[in-house]
């Protein structure tokens, strides 16, 4: 990822899986800071393509760190932003839709 580099890369995947875990576990609280109840099932789809988006971003990132920086970038283009664009609709779909 970082050529040449020895500490650097061990870093960015030791921050990396850190935020990882804040983001999913500040996912439920503030799901449940909005009064919004979500069932479980739509949770783990939340956390799977959560999951995807940064394994996309990582691969994309070890690309360019094999100096295929075009490919990894390329990668994350045709790859992530469609996975973005589903998360944030379901996102939208499972926690501000309005109950009935």
């Amino acid at each position: 990822m970082f050529p040449g580099s020895t500490m650097i890369n061990s870093l960015f995947w030791m921050i990396l899986g850190a935020m990882q875990i804040l983001i999913i576990a500040g996912g439920y609280a503030w799901i449940k800071h909005l009064g919004k109840t979500i069932k479980n099932w739509q949770m783990a789809i939340l956390y799977i393509l959560f999951a995807l988006i940064c394994l996309t971003i990582g691969a994309g990132f070890t690309l360019a760190g094999e100096y295929e920086s075009q490919a990894g970038w390329y990668f994350i283009g045709f790859l992530g932003l469609p996975q973005l664009i589903i998360f944030v609709f379901l996102i939208n779909r499972f926690v501000f839709s309005k109950k009935v």
